[in-house]
Parts: C-alpha cells; structure tokens; sequence
C-alpha cells in the first residue's frame, strides 16, 4: 500500500508541474493564470467587438481568428455544433450587433479542473448584459500554441444555459 501511495503521491506532484509550466520561457504564469486571462480577455475582445468599440479590420479580429484552434468544436447552449470555420466567420460578421443598444459581457466562477501535457479544462460562467442577464455555463478545453497572447488556443467549448441566482448576485 505505502508502494502505491509513493506512487500516487508521485503521480500528483507531475500534474502540479504540468498545471503550472509557463508557455513559453518569457511567460512565467501558471497554467492556470494563462487559461483564467484568456477567458477574460477574449470575452472583453468579443464585448468591444461585437459594442463596435474595436475597429473592423483584420489586424483587431486576430485577436479571435488566432485563438481559435483549427479543430475547434463549439457546442452551443442550444446543442447546436460549429467547427473553427464557421464560428470565425460568424464572429467576424457580428461586428457592431450591439451598437444601437450596447452590451456587456461578464465572466464569473472561473475554474481550472484539470490540467496535464499542456491541455487544460476548465469552467466558467458567461453573463450576457443586455437588457436581462441571459448566463451560459461554459466548458473550455485549452491546449498549448505559443503563438498566442497567453499560450493557449481553444480547441473545445461546451456551453449550456443557466438562470441567474435567485438574489440577484448569480
């Protein structure tokens, strides 16, 4: 027993490292802390984009278009599936939808749950401010491209609807 709990004391510490090995050797933040950013910061891409506070040019979509993996797969909150193509595209056309009315966008409840050979899951909610807050819960596997602002390149999400909490504080 004390063999198999060296083992799996062992094993522990190895997922420790993976989930927190910088992306590149100039990037010294966790696995964790580079999957958190890049949650927040390409949601703040997606609000700005989508309120028309960034321009429409290809050098600002980069933010999205390089982000995303070209096996990604997204599975909408309505079982919907879209692939890296069609959901580039379709961001790329929704520039300034929210102009006339702006909107927000919130992220709350980040969590890494698992992390090991540089692929990372985590969970986060998606609050949506326009008019009533709408919320997704999102699934998220990250893996690595050093190409990126934080190292990481989405390759999957996952997202159903959620309510807003009874008290408001969701």
């Amino acid at each position: 027993m004390a063999y198999l709990s060296r083992w799996a004391r062992l094993a522990a510490g190895l997922l420790l490292l993976l989930s927190v090995a910088p992306a590149t050797a100039g990037d010294e933040r966790s696995l964790d802390e580079r999957c958190r950013a890049e949650v927040v910061e390409l949601h703040e891409f997606l609000e700005e984009w989508s309120n028309a506070e960034l321009p429409d040019t290809e050098e600002a979509f980069a933010r999205f278009r390089d982000v995303i993996a070209p096996s990604f797969l997204i599975i909408g909150p309505d079982g919907e599936q879209a692939g890296q193509e069609p959901i580039v595209e379709a961001i790329r056309r929704a520039h300034g939808r929210w102009s006339e009315a702006p909107g927000g966008i919130r992220i709350e409840n980040y969590r890494l749950h698992h992390a090991a050979g540089g692929l990372a899951l985590a969970t986060y909610e998606e609050w949506h401010e326009l008019g009533e807050p709408r919320g997704r819960l999102s699934t998220v596997l990250f893996g690595p491209n050093d190409e990126t602002p934080n190292g990481i390149e989405w390759l999957h999400l996952h997202e159903v609807w959620i309510e807003p909490s009874p008290t408001g504080s969701d």
